[in-house]
């Protein structure tokens, strides 16, 4: 018998051991004397049925032959998978922006360009370049029934000066069945309450970030004069939520805020009545931003404040906690399949960003910095294969230190984004390394809490 290496074991309780599968999600109590045959390689001692049981979901292979030849199939078809995976397209029609967020990592870049041609025509090029992406992925892998997804970003896209602009590109996007979804701050939302109505069905959500209750937030999100920006928000989600728009609502959590998250999930169920176009999520800064680090939380020593927090007020279970390991985690919860990955994110494979000077980037946070373009698309279309190549070896496979790590079918490398603050740019050839180990622990057991 050859126990996998990607396995992880947790002590329960005095008795029991969690004993978890970390390529397929497949997780089981056993007893404490069971767990102490499996680690001593003592198979032969232990009962056939659970020796059938740890077989068949894969804790357990006949020989390593065995096991690696399942490895190497299934790193074929995650391979498979990824390189066909549907591509996904964001646009930036702008990097102006109403705010001045303490935390904005894009007021670091200097944002150069080499077009000032007009923004609706810049949006027939963006919308060209997107058609000639598909026709290649169309050429390679045939059409997809998967759903195109068009994101709209900025700077703040939605300000109100950009209506015409964001409207047509809703016309293009219509016009090819594609899907919308826009990253905003909210505040100008208001005025394109006429162009949602008129696009119900390509406008799937808007992401809007709210850091607290008001007190709160109008310390971190502040209008260039130093205005804060809550209430006006606020009111524009109501206007939304009434119009029947999804708002994915964003909170960015760091030591500053952390201890007042209750006070704002009294706000939302108080405000908004557990709304089912109210979707709000809790993330724990990476980095500060121009704020700096001196703020930001340590993730495992959050997640144990977040979870302390709920069980005091049982209202904080109104936010979508997103951890690192969250969607590995969740498929053992929800005791759904678990698909392993071998790349973090869209930037590894099929996502490009078309911004409003001419810029294709791989990555969100790259967009305007220059250094992490991977082509322009105009007066010319250039693109560098050799910078988009690296993105896509951005893989366990190809980064030494994750070909043998346990958690490599959770991490798929990391996001070498995490601290895009630094003074290095992003090195998308090494891992970017999160304690998978304590982060798994931590949230198995807080979770076993409520059993």
């Amino acid at each position: 018998m050859f126990l996998i290496k990607e396995i992880e074991f947790i002590d329960y309780n005095e008795n029991e051991v969690i004993m978890i599968n970390l390529i397929n999600g497949a997780t089981d109590i056993i007893e404490r004397n069971v767990y102490n045959l499996i680690i001593n390689n003592r198979f032969n001692e232990i009962d056939d049925e659970i020796l059938s049981c740890m077989l068949e979901r894969r804790y357990l292979f006949n020989s390593k032959k065995e096991y690696d030849g399942f490895l190497e199939k299934l790193d074929n078809r995650i391979e498979m998978l990824e390189k066909r995976a549907t591509p996904n397209f964001l646009v930036v029609p702008s990097y102006a922006c109403n705010l001045h967020c303490i935390y904005c990592y894009e007021q670091t870049y200097m944002i150069k360009g080499t077009t000032n041609i007009d923004s609706i025509k810049m949006v027939d090029i963006q919308f060209d370049k997107i058609d000639k992406i598909m026709k290649v992925y169309e050429d390679n892998y045939g059409r997809t029934n998967d759903d195109i997804r068009i994101t709209i970003m900025g700077g703040e896209p939605l300000l109100k000066c950009n209506l015409k602009t964001v409207e047509y590109i809703f016309e293009q996007a219509k016009k090819r069945n594609y899907t919308i979804d826009i990253v905003s701050n909210g505040v100008d939302l208001n005025y394109y309450i006429d162009l949602f109505n008129k696009y119900k069905n390509t406008l799937d959500h808007i992401q809007i970030t709210v850091d607290g209750v008001k007190e709160i937030h109008d310390k971190r999100r502040i209008f260039h004069d130093g205005r804060g920006s809550f209430d006006l928000i606020m009111e524009n989600i109501k206007l939304a939520i009434k119009n029947n728009i999804l708002i994915i609502l964003r909170v960015n959590v760091d030591d500053t805020n952390i201890n007042e998250l209750p006070d704002l999930a009294n706000v939302l169920v108080k405000e908004f009545n557990n709304s089912e176009k109210l979707k709000p999520y809790l993330y724990l800064l990476q980095d500060g931003g121009c704020s700096g680090e001196q703020n930001i939380v340590n993730e495992k020593i959050g997640i144990e404040k977040i979870f302390e927090l709920e069980e005091q007020n049982p209202n904080m279970a109104i936010f979508r906690k997103k951890f690192h390991p969250e969607n590995f985690i969740e498929s053992i919860f929800n005791d759904e399949p678990y698909q392993p990955v071998l790349r973090h994110c869209g930037a590894a494979k099929n996502q490009f960003i078309l911004d409003c000077k001419s810029n294709v980037y791989k990555c969100w946070h790259g967009i305007g910095n220059n250094d992490y373009r991977v082509g322009i698309f105009y007066p010319k279309y250039e693109l560098n294969d050799e910078k988009i190549n690296a993105w896509f070896n951005r893989n366990v496979k190809v980064i030494p230190k994750c070909k043998d790590c346990k958690y490599r079918y959770i991490c798929g490398t990391g996001c070498p984004a995490a601290k895009h603050m630094s003074d290095d740019n992003m090195d998308i050839k090494g891992p970017s390394c999160v304690n998978y180990d304590e982060l798994i622990k931590t949230i198995i057991l807080e979770k076993m809490k409520k059993f």
